[in-house]
């Protein structure tokens, strides 16, 4: 389906996806946190003046028109992109890593560029906008301990981590308001790439299944395997005797399912444990099984439904389909008009 899609292609880092905020992006400490931290309800003129003050170029990863990009700020993008091909089962070799290095600087030296842009055009966010969002960010701590911790940790100021979230917030209302209007997608274009990308839209056989299920662990001893054994066995009787499969199930069941009749809705293979789907795969629909040991316990199995292998139809995947393209094209559009600024900007790397 098209999440496969999401999920396999690389990483494009585009800036109508704003990067994490520092603070959450899981960078370790770069540099000793200042002190005396001025409080988040500073004012955004002076906040501009500070984003001027030139910092150690040991600590700076970019500079941008004489703006400094905090290496603080880099190091914790890299690791959180790091770590987003990391949760997808995916080991960055050292090329891959020098490339995602410089995927990275180059994203935040485009935000500052579309950012100052921003700025020169007149566009303005407004103190209690950024309180609002400093609030919540704040909200997400127990106490002013812990966040002063995770900013230590982070090795970044609370400065930094307001010009963060001054920038999301006009970059959002910039693309919002100057980029998002010029791009449109037609029906024509959704239906071409459903065509073109069946690998994205195929779906395997799916099925769907009720289990009654009597817990027991497995290292549980003797006595407690008998008597889950003997329940199972009992309740193998009744429904041999003519009870309703779901109405068992609500009443014995020892699993979540069970307010639901056993039912577990439709799944494929891979997403139960082995016994468990050796056991419904090779079922007929309407079929009971017998007894199945699983780590969880003793199940009895029903299958309710099948789906066969099949493509997913366009309209129950046109919506996403359409996301992604507009994704896609709005990314390509805000590039090229960066691609402007670029020439006429006096832009530093001190990274690689």
């Amino acid at each position: 389906m098209l999440m496969n899609l999401l999920k396999k292609r690389q990483f494009i880092l585009i800036l109508m996806v704003l990067l994490p905020l520092t603070l959450f992006a899981g960078g370790k400490k770069e540099a000793e946190k200042q002190k005396d931290n001025p409080p988040a309800e500073v004012a955004a003129d002076s906040q501009a003046a500070q984003r001027e003050e030139i910092q150690s170029p040991v600590d700076i990863a970019a500079r941008v028109n004489g703006i400094a990009i905090p290496l603080a700020k880099f190091n914790s993008q890299v690791e959180a992109t790091v770590s987003q091909y990391t949760q997808q089962g995916m080991a960055l070799q050292n090329d891959q890593m020098s490339q995602l290095r410089e995927s990275v600087l180059n994203n935040l030296i485009n935000q500052e560029l579309l950012y100052q842009d921003a700025l020169k055009k007149g566009m303005k966010v407004a103190d209690e906008e950024i309180q609002a969002q400093m609030d919540k960010v704040k909200g997400q701590f127990k106490d002013d301990e812990e966040y002063q911790k995770a900013l230590s940790d982070q090795g970044i100021t609370e400065e930094l981590l307001v010009d963060d979230l001054k920038m999301n917030i006009m970059l959002s209302r910039y693309i919002e308001e100057e980029f998002k209007p010029r791009v449109k997608i037609t029906e024509d274009e959704e239906a071409a790439f459903y065509g073109q990308n069946p690998q994205y839209f195929s779906q395997p056989e799916q099925v769907r299944a009720s289990h009654i299920l009597i817990q027991v662990k497995e290292d549980a001893d003797d006595a407690a395997k008998a008597e889950a054994k003997k329940k199972i066995e009992d309740v193998q009787k009744r429904l041999e005797n003519g009870e309703e499969f779901s109405d068992l199930a609500r009443e014995v069941s020892e699993g979540p399912s069970s307010k639901n009749g056993g039912d577990l809705g439709f799944f494929g293979k891979g997403q139960m444990v082995k016994p468990f789907e050796d056991a419904v795969f090779g079922m007929k629909k309407g079929e009971v099984s017998g007894i199945v040991k699983t780590q969880f316990g003793y199940h009895i199995i029903k299958l309710t439904d099948r789906k066969p292998a099949g493509m997913v139809p366009f309209d129950q995947v046109k919506g996403q389909i359409a996301d992604h393209l507009f994704q896609t094209k709005l990314g390509k559009v805000i590039q090229d008009y960066i691609d402007t600024l670029i020439p006429g900007a006096d832009i530093e790397k001190l990274v690689s």
